[in-house]
């Protein structure tokens, strides 16, 4: 968000003897700035309202050279003459900003990127040429879609130089699914990684006059960020900004893999055979955060860039569950396997993000904004990865394009 005064047309006031000046009620005086000194300073004669004149900015205000009411010469500096507003003659404390705070809705268009998928479902046999993997084998979950964003802030100074502000990010569901079956005349295999240590074994749930059955077999991933800033206004002038911020970071990185069958053998029908597997993660990140933001205007038009770096710690919760039961001809027995429970380690990591933006500002106070955004985090654990009982932590990456509206007021 930008912050501005229009200097030209800008009317202060000044409280008469400032200075030193002499024989003048304490009534306040005005006149327009000019942009260049001494412009109403006519040669020997006596000022009957200040002159103030811009000069330069410094430490994110912009310092002017007052030239009193009063005096024709003996210049002084002032941080501040917006406080000199017409009014009471004590200094005033309104402002005439482009705006105290923002609020900004936008949808998003994302992709992340997908986890590494073991073969969950297969027809034919294994280690056969011709068998086709009908699930997984393959990296998936990293197609693009919507989510969306809310952020604003606000100043919280009367001099516009300090601001808080957020941000949350949330991206719909993404899964893909699996159902099917075989009556006996075709293979469908839904390997088993749990009783190998990650080597498949065939678990035959239809094949060719030995059994029949149905299957089904799904991962599914989420994601949702959010952020807290204390902005400082470092630079400002001339239709730029440049501020410094630093706050606190939330990731939340959720993914699960599940399968299911359900087969009769074919030479024994009564003889029943089901099995369920799940695994599930949630990653969450916490850590401080620093970074900088670059605004700019032209007329009608914006930019800005905002980049930033977490530090912090991310910790995974593994939920795992493992069943096997059979069913023979006085029903059902207790599960021949059964495992399962709930792990939680931590990690450090670090999460950079890089964000830019475009405006176009119809009106006073709306913006229209489209943008890109990237975010990494190093350090995450899948739960399609953990699968095949593998334990390593991967990255993450989150990363896409947004459209939004803009309220400022």
């Amino acid at each position: 968000m930008l912050r501005s005064c229009t200097l030209s047309s800008l009317v202060l006031g000044f409280v008469a003897g400032v200075a030193g000046a002499n024989d003048l009620s304490d009534s306040l005086f005005a006149a327009p700035i000019r942009s260049s000194p001494g412009a109403y300073i006519p040669a020997g004669s006596t000022l009957n309202a200040p002159v103030i004149t811009p000069l330069t900015t410094k430490h994110g205000g912009q310092i002017f050279e007052v030239t009193p009411a009063g005096r024709n010469r003996d210049t002084v500096l002032a941080h501040d003459p917006e406080g000199y507003l017409s009014g009471p003659s004590s200094r005033g404390h309104a402002k005439t900003n482009e705006c105290a705070g923002w609020l900004t809705l936008e949808y998003l268009y994302w992709a992340t990127q997908g986890p590494s998928v073991p073969a969950l479902a297969t027809t034919g046999v294994e280690g056969n040429p011709t068998t086709q993997t009908l699930l997984g084998g393959e990296r998936m979950l990293n197609g693009l879609r919507s989510g969306f964003r809310i952020s604003g802030g606000m100043f919280v100074d009367s001099a516009n130089r300090w601001a808080l502000s957020f941000s949350t990010i949330s991206l719909g569901s993404r899964s893909e699914r699996l159902a099917g079956g075989s009556d006996g005349t075709t293979i469908l295999n839904l390997p088993d990684y749990a009783l190998s240590n990650g080597t498949p074994v065939p678990n035959y749930v239809g094949f060719p006059g030995l059994s029949r059955g149905t299957a089904t077999a799904s991962a599914q991933t989420s994601f949702f960020s959010g952020d807290t800033h204390l902005n400082r206004v470092y630079q400002s002038g001339n239709g730029f900004r440049f501020d410094l911020l630093g706050g606190y970071r939330f990731l939340q990185l959720g993914d699960s893999i599940s399968e299911s069958s359900d087969s009769v053998q074919l030479f024994a029908p009564n003889a029943r055979t089901m099995r369920e597997r799940s695994i599930r993660t949630r990653n969450y990140f916490d850590g401080g955060e620093i970074g900088f933001s670059t605004q700019g205007r032209l007329g009608r038009l914006a930019f800005e860039m905002q980049t930033t770096v977490a530090l912090g710690a991310t910790t995974t919760q593994t939920d795992r569950s493992f069943t096997i039961s059979e069913f023979g001809f006085l029903g059902a027995v207790a599960p021949l396997i059964q495992t399962g429970g709930r792990t939680a380690q931590s990690d450090f990591a670090v999460v950079p993000q890089l964000g830019l933006k475009l405006g176009w500002q119809p009106m006073d106070h709306v913006r229209i904004t489209a943008g890109y955004d990237l975010i990494y985090w190093s350090r995450v654990r899948r739960a399609q990865e953990l699968f095949t009982g593998s334990d390593a932590a991967t990255d993450f990456w989150a990363q896409g394009l947004s459209l939004g509206a803009e309220l400022r007021y």
